[in-house]
């Protein structure tokens, strides 16, 4: 199978609800964990390049499946108390972290590649998806002037639909100095400069520029780090500001927790969670909405 533009065929919906048992259901997502890991040890990711993305696709279509499985919130909470599984996952979400890595960097470089960069991006299955997920922030949100992204990686898609769709001035921030040097490129490539910064740094490049609304991707850490740089970053410039700051973070929740743990209480202290959308269907994310308290 062919996922060269686009993750795993397996986001595209969500798996049915097996109807079996739930210890005959805990034990089949045990047994499918068991088996992804057993193939994703074989690998060195840190030695791993973008020439071993397509058997790396067939690879993760396993945990993809898994992770868009609809179980009850009964079992996905037995998933994850589980001692086998839990043994599994930080070697696991290291894994999906690099995976991810590359198929951005390798996504990068097909739209760099392309003389018509919109047509090629719009022609990635999971442009609509990103859309979709930009709307419902916009939506959500009080009125965006400037957005800043803590984590944008090397192919800004949610920055350059945020300027296409909603005209919305952004400015892209990534600690990865490869991630950033892509990103330029790539807004270049799309004649945005004017509109869209990308800047190399971490979360505290915030206190020396213009902005009224922050993005945090999902694979962003440290994340209690973050989050408090940035309540005393808002607190700072509260004064400053003609109208609160908006907060998102982008969260994995239920079975999506196999492809990277969630935000927790104790990393958001000193904001207050106003509203939790989750996903609907092959979309990772949930947004998580706060304010500063």
């Amino acid at each position: 199978m062919n996922f060269v533009n686009s993750l795993p065929a397996a986001e595209i919906s969500n798996s049915p609800v097996s109807v079996q048992g739930p210890e005959k259901q805990l034990d089949d997502i045990r047994s499918r964990i068991l088996h992804f890991y057993s193939k994703i040890k074989e690998y060195d990711l840190s030695k791993t390049t973008e020439s071993n993305l397509p058997e790396l696709y067939d690879v993760f279509s396993e945990l993809y499946e898994l992770a868009h499985t609809n179980v009850s919130e009964a079992i996905y909470h037995t998933v994850f108390k589980d001692p086998v599984i839990c043994s599994l996952l930080p070697q696991i979400h290291r894994s999906y972290i690099r995976f991810f890595s590359l198929h951005e960097t390798h996504m990068a470089r097909k739209v760099l590649n392309h003389d018509d960069p919109w047509k090629m991006l719009e022609s990635f299955p999971l442009y609509r998806r990103y859309e979709n997920l930009i709307k419902v922030q916009v939506e959500n949100s009080p009125e965006i002037g400037t957005l800043a992204f803590i984590g944008c990686g090397p192919l800004p898609v949610t920055l350059l639909l945020f300027d296409k769709l909603y005209n919305i001035r952004c400015i892209g921030i990534d600690k990865n100095p490869e991630a950033v040097e892509l990103a330029k490129k790539c807004i270049k490539h799309f004649g945005l400069e004017k509109e869209i910064s990308i800047i190399l740094g971490d979360e505290t490049v915030l206190s020396g520029v213009e902005w009224d609304s922050v993005l945090i991707a999902g694979l962003t850490e440290p994340k209690t780090r973050i989050f408090r740089n940035l309540y005393y970053i808002i607190k700072k410039k509260k004064l400053e500001l003609k109208k609160p700051n908006s907060i998102c973070y982008r969260n994995y929740t239920g079975m999506r927790q196999l492809l990277y743990w969630p935000v927790r209480p104790e990393h958001t202290l000193g904001f207050r969670k106003i509203k939790e959308i989750y996903p609907s269907g092959g979309v990772n994310n949930t947004l998580v909405f706060l304010e500063c308290e």
